[in-house]
């Protein structure tokens, strides 16, 4: 995969069920993968192994920036990010326990539903894409 940087988001509703597991590849163009809710800041470098919970909203940002804003990325820099990535099923026992995620499903809710879905108290929930917060979907 690649990216030239990326707005805040989750993958949760695409990937509920799996850990992302990512492989840098590119040299150090002075970008971070950013989790907001912890804070964590990993420098993108090659060789970078990352494994999280696509249901946490991330980032990729500008290294001197304390959020994402598009105005890092203008179209005559080079800021292209090559990596690797695939799954690890957090139904797996072994996976979940190892990253510490647990599962709050709604067996009745979940019936109803054609595809996976986020939700935050009660209702279906997005990540705003400039601060990383969760926010009910419109």
């Amino acid at each position: 995969m690649a990216c030239r940087g990326a707005k805040y988001h989750h993958d949760g509703a695409q990937y509920g069920s799996a850990a992302f597991c990512n492989l840098f590849l590119s040299e150090d163009k002075g970008l971070d993968l950013h989790f907001p809710a912890t804070g964590h800041r990993i420098p993108l470098v090659r060789g970078t192994a990352v494994i999280f919970d696509t249901g946490q909203p991330h980032a990729v940002i500008d290294r001197r920036s304390s959020g994402f804003d598009a105005a890092d990325f203008p179209s005559n820099k080079d800021c292209s990010q090559v990596f690797l990535t695939w799954e690890m099923s957090i139904e797996n026992a072994d996976v979940g326990r190892a990253l510490n995620v647990a599962f709050d499903i709604d067996p009745s809710t979940a019936l109803r539903l054609s595809e996976e879905q986020v939700w935050l108290n009660g209702a279906s929930a997005t990540v705003c894409p400039d601060s990383g917060r969760w926010r009910h979907a419109d």
